[in-house]
C-alpha cells in the first residue's frame, strides 16, 4: 500500500488567501453607511476609476467621520498600536443587520486614541477594546481588529488613494 505525500499549505504561486470576506458588488450606499461598507464600495470602484474612489471616501468621510480615521490608523506609520498582535477573542455580536447592533464605529472612533498610546493601563485599553468589538457588527469588528496590526484587508486601497483622499494621513 503506497501514500501519495500531501503538500502543506498553499502551492507557490498561488494567490494570497483574502484577509476577510468583502462585499463583491457595487449598490448604492444610504447615507449612514458603516464604515466597512464604505471602504468596500471604494475597494470595489478604486479596481477601475481611482478618482471616483478617491472622491467617494472624501464624501463619505463628511457623514461617518471614523472612514478618515480608520484609513489614517491603516496607513499613517506614526500610528502604533498599543494593543496585543493577533486575532482578539472576542463574542462576535448576532444582530442580523448593522443598524441593530449597540455601537458602531462611527461612534466609536473617539476612542482610538487610548489604543495608539499608554493613556490608561493595559487592562483597561484591551476591555475597552473587547467592549467595542462586542458591540459592533461582525464584519466591522473583524476589519478594525486587522487594521490595528496594519493589515490591509482591502487590497485596492492604497496609501496613494488614502493620502490623496486625506491629506492628513502621512505615508
Amino acid at each position: 500500500m503506497t501514500t501519495t505525500k500531501r503538500g502543506r499549505g498553499r502551492p507557490k504561486g498561488a494567490p494570497n488567501k483574502p484577509k476577510m470576506e468583502l462585499v463583491t458588488e457595487r449598490i448604492n450606499l444610504p447615507n449612514g453607511a458603516d464604515v466597512y461598507e464604505i471602504l468596500c464600495q471604494a475597494n470595489i470602484v478604486a479596481e477601475t476609476d481611482v478618482p471616483t474612489a478617491v472622491n467617494g471616501l472624501k464624501i463619505f468621510n463628511d457623514r461617518n467621520a471614523a472612514v478618515s480615521k480608520v484609513l489614517r490608523w491603516l496607513f499613517d506609520s506614526n500610528i502604533n498600536s498599543t494593543l496585543p498582535e493577533g486575532e482578539t477573542p472576542f463574542k462576535k455580536n448576532d444582530a442580523p443587520d448593522s443598524s441593530l447592533t449597540e455601537t458602531a464605529l462611527r461612534f466609536e472612533f473617539k476612542k482610538f486614541q487610548y489604543f495608539v498610546t499608554e493613556q490608561i493601563p493595559v487592562a483597561r485599553r484591551e476591555t475597552m477594546w473587547i467592549e467595542m468589538l462586542e458591540g459592533m457588527h461582525p464584519k466591522e469588528a473583524q476589519m478594525i481588529d486587522l487594521i490595528k496590526d496594519k493589515k490591509n484587508p482591502f487590497p485596492n486601497l492604497t496609501k496613494e488613494i488614502a493620502s490623496e483622499a486625506f491629506p492628513e494621513i502621512q505615508v
